[in-house]
């Protein structure tokens, strides 16, 4: 998770997202301001958890809901550049990305509200960091596209509220029956699923951003080493 995690950060780095200083790899290409940054933060992430079983939920759903985003980028790069090319073509990406979405959000509902609401306070310490870049260096602001991710906050808040109400895990309300508030998950995520697709960005700027992406890993990893 650690290693993993500071690719994460190195990437954010790359986008613009993180400082500068995330990039710095050693001659192997290893992030390892990053990696010191991730060993860091699991460290602090132990204190507030009664057991490693609760760390190891929060790290489950975390990862699921990273890996929720990617439904969403098969639908839009699909949609928008079905003509990039890729090594691999996923069939009937119309039905199986907004199924994939669906079984995500199922996953993260399932993992109960106990460990939901520490993953919300994790997802607004990272709109910090990044929130404290972007004001802190202006001339590397990354543009913020609000347009075409209006749909996030009302997505964070609306599994929050759902799993609030729902049946899983302690500290909900229990106020959604069994059954019905899994048909109310898959029917919300849906809802999300197509806002993303309507405020997806524009097929010029996507275009621009496959053309630099693709230029950028063209580049050696080592390009700056300290």
């Amino acid at each position: 998770y650690i290693t993993s995690t500071s690719r994460v950060g190195y990437g954010l780095a790359r986008n613009r997202y993180f400082p500068r200083a995330f990039q710095f790899v050693d001659r192997n290409g290893i992030p390892w301001v990053s990696l010191i940054f991730a060993f860091l933060l699991g460290l602090l992430f132990l204190l507030p958890f009664p057991s490693w079983h609760s760390l190891v939920s929060l790290v489950t759903s975390a990862s699921v809901l990273m890996y929720a985003g990617a439904p969403l980028s098969l639908g839009a790069f699909r949609g928008q550049v079905p003509e990039q090319p890729r090594p691999y073509r996923v069939p009937g990406a119309s039905v199986v990305a907004p199924l994939a979405f669906v079984i995500a959000n199922m996953i993260i509902y399932w993992s109960g509200f106990e460990t939901l609401w520490k993953l919300g306070i994790c997802i607004a310490i990272g709109y910090i960091l990044i929130g404290a870049n972007w004001l802190a260096f202006p001339a590397d602001r990354p543009p913020l596209d609000w347009r075409s991710a209006q749909w996030l906050f009302p997505y964070l808040i609306g599994m929050g509220i759902l799993s609030w109400q729902g049946q899983y895990g302690p500290g909900n309300t229990f106020r959604i029956p069994f059954w019905w508030d899994m048909l109310i998950v898959a029917a919300f995520a849906l809802a999300i699923y197509y806002w993303a697709m309507r405020t997806k960005l524009p097929k010029t700027e996507m275009m621009e951003l496959v053309a630099r992406q693709s230029g950028q890993d063209e580049l050696p990893d080592t390009g700056l080493q300290h």
